[in-house]
Order: structure tokens, then C-alpha cells, then sequence
């Protein structure tokens, strides 16, 4: 059982390094009033190893479209690589730098509408100042609104702020994300020149 800000809740069963989780998983993390921060770290073997629950003081600082700082913490989205392409469509019909669309998102998503933020990183023990690679995913709604989970690695390789990173011999650092990638290709977000 774990407490934050005067709430408990259960560890759920079955935590899993990469899969995104249910709005009802994030909600157990939700403090009235208050945003949360969730860091689980998860060993070799994908289990969960630590988890930190604190309530996110100030904004989510948006250094790109995969570096996030979040409660003092450098994150990198897992296995992405910034902009692809100088300028990307944007809201569906409008052209934008990449770096601008990725802030305007993020802003929205982290800033305006979370009220959980968890973040899954295979890293049990990074140095100070470390930027920490991990996939983050946010819980928005409530107020009349359904919740939703927002996966950020997700949307950024959908709206084409982002790709697949590739190892030395080609193969994909991401192929849960592949779908998102050749879709966003599909519909044209990228290369908006």
C-alpha cells in the first residue's frame, strides 16, 4: 500500500515496462487538487523494481519534442529522435516549425490538462543531472470529460515531431511504435514543406 497527499492505493498486479496503461491504473495515483508525478523504474527482467509518487510542484519544462523535465527529472522519450523534418502540418491543415508544434502540444497535454503523469524507465539508478530515457503517458479528463490516457512517445511519432531511433544494424528501437510512424507518413505530418 502506498500513500500520497492522504490517499492510498494498492500496487496493481501485473505492471508492465512498455505497455500503456489504463486511465484506471492512473487514477490511483490521483490527488484532489493536486498533480501527480509517477516514476517507475523496472529491471532487466521487466519487473517493477521502485515506484515514486510525488505531487508535481510548477510546470512540465518542454526541451524538445523528446526531452521533458518533469519534477527537476531530464527525461528522454525512449528510443525517439527529435524532428525529422524542419516543419510538419499541425492542427491538420497548418505548417509549423516541429520544435513550436512539439512545444504546443506537449504545453497543452503536460500543463494544462494532466493531472497524472507517469513516466516507465528501465533505468534503476541514473547518475545526477542524468537525462533518463523512458516512455511517459498522461492521464487527462475528468469534469464531464471521459479520462484518457495520452501516450506522449505515441503521439509524437504520430504527429511526426519524432521517429524511431534504429540501431547500428537497422533494426527498430521502437516497433510497438511502428504502426504510429507509418501512418503519420501516410496522412503527411511530416516534411510539410
Amino acid at each position: 500500500m502506498l500513500l500520497f497527499g492522504g490517499v492510498s492505493f494498492a500496487v496493481a498486479e501485473g505492471e508492465d515496462p512498455y505497455a500503456e496503461p489504463s486511465p484506471e491504473y492512473l487514477r490511483q495515483f490521483a490527488a484532489h487538487g493536486a498533480k501527480a508525478f509517477v516514476l517507475e523504474r523496472y529491471d532487466a527482467e521487466g519487473k517493477l523494481a521502485a515506484r515514486s509518487v510525488e505531487r508535481l510542484e510548477g510546470q512540465v519544462e518542454i526541451d524538445g519534442p523528446v526531452h521533458r523535465t518533469i519534477a527537476g527529472k531530464k527525461i528522454a522519450l525512449r528510443g525517439l529522435t527529435a524532428c525529422p523534418s524542419e516543419t510538419v502540418v499541425y492542427n491538420r491543415v497548418q505548417t509549423w516549425s516541429c520544435t513550436e508544434a512539439a512545444r504546443d502540444y506537449t504545453e497543452a497535454v503536460y500543463n494544462k490538462r494532466a493531472s497524472v503523469i507517469l513516466c516507465k524507465t528501465l533505468l534503476l539508478a541514473p547518475a545526477d543531472g542524468q537525462t533518463m530515457p523512458a516512455s511517459c503517458f498522461v492521464l487527462v479528463g475528468g469534469n464531464g470529460e471521459p479520462f484518457k490516457t495520452v501516450n506522449d512517445d505515441d503521439s509524437m511519432v504520430f504527429l511526426g515531431l519524432a521517429v524511431i531511433g534504429r540501431t547500428q544494424d537497422g533494426r527498430s528501437r521502437r516497433p510497438d511504435l511502428e504502426a504510429s510512424q507509418s501512418l503519420s507518413r501516410s496522412i503527411g505530418f511530416q516534411n510539410a514543406n
